[in-house]
C-alpha cells in the first residue's frame, strides 16, 4: 500500500497535479508550459445531390381571383407532371375570411376585407421535387 502512495506521489510531482482544489493541471516536465493543442480541421462538407425533377411538373391556380368584399372566393391548383402524391403549402397573406386547405391546395372562403393580396401556392411531390404560383387576390 505504502508502494502505491509513493507512486502516485511521484506522478502528481511530475505532472503538476494539484488534487486539493479537484483540477489537474498537466505541463511539460521541461519547460513548465502546456503544449498548445493540434488543431484538426473540419471534415470537407460534402454536397447532397439535388433530387430528381419531375419532368414537366408544373403548377396554376384557376379560378376567379378579383372578387367583391363578402363574396365567396375559390381557387384550386391545376397539376401537371408529378411524381407521386402532393402536398401543398403557401406563403403571403390571405383576405381575412380566406383559408387554406393544405391537403388539396385550395383557397376558399369570404374574403371580407378590400385589399389586394399576393400568395405564393407550393407543390410538393413525392420524391421532393416543388413548383410554386403566385396568384393575387384582389379585393374590392
Amino acid at each position: 500500500m505504502r508502494t502505491a502512495v509513493i507512486i502516485l506521489a511521484a506522478f502528481a510531482a511530475l505532472w503538476n497535479v494539484d488534487a486539493s482544489a479537484g483540477t489537474y493541471v498537466l505541463r511539460s516536465s521541461t519547460t513548465g508550459a502546456i503544449a498548445v493543442p493540434v488543431a484538426v480541421p473540419p471534415e470537407e462538407p460534402t454536397t447532397p445531390l439535388p433530387p430528381e425533377t419531375s419532368a414537366g411538373f408544373a403548377l396554376s391556380m384557376t379560378g376567379q381571383a378579383s372578387v367583391a368584399a363578402g363574396a365567396a372566393l375559390d381557387l384550386r391548383p391545376v397539376v401537371s407532371g408529378a411524381s407521386g402524391s402532393l402536398s401543398y403549402s403557401y406563403s403571403g397573406r390571405l383576405p381575412l375570411g380566406v383559408s387554406f386547405d393544405v391537403k388539396t391546395g385550395r383557397i376558399d372562403g369570404r374574403a371580407l376585407v378590400a385589399g389586394s393580396y399576393e400568395v405564393w401556392v407550393s407543390a410538393t411531390d413525392s420524391i421532393g421535387t416543388a413548383v410554386t404560383a403566385v396568384v393575387t387576390i384582389v379585393v374590392t
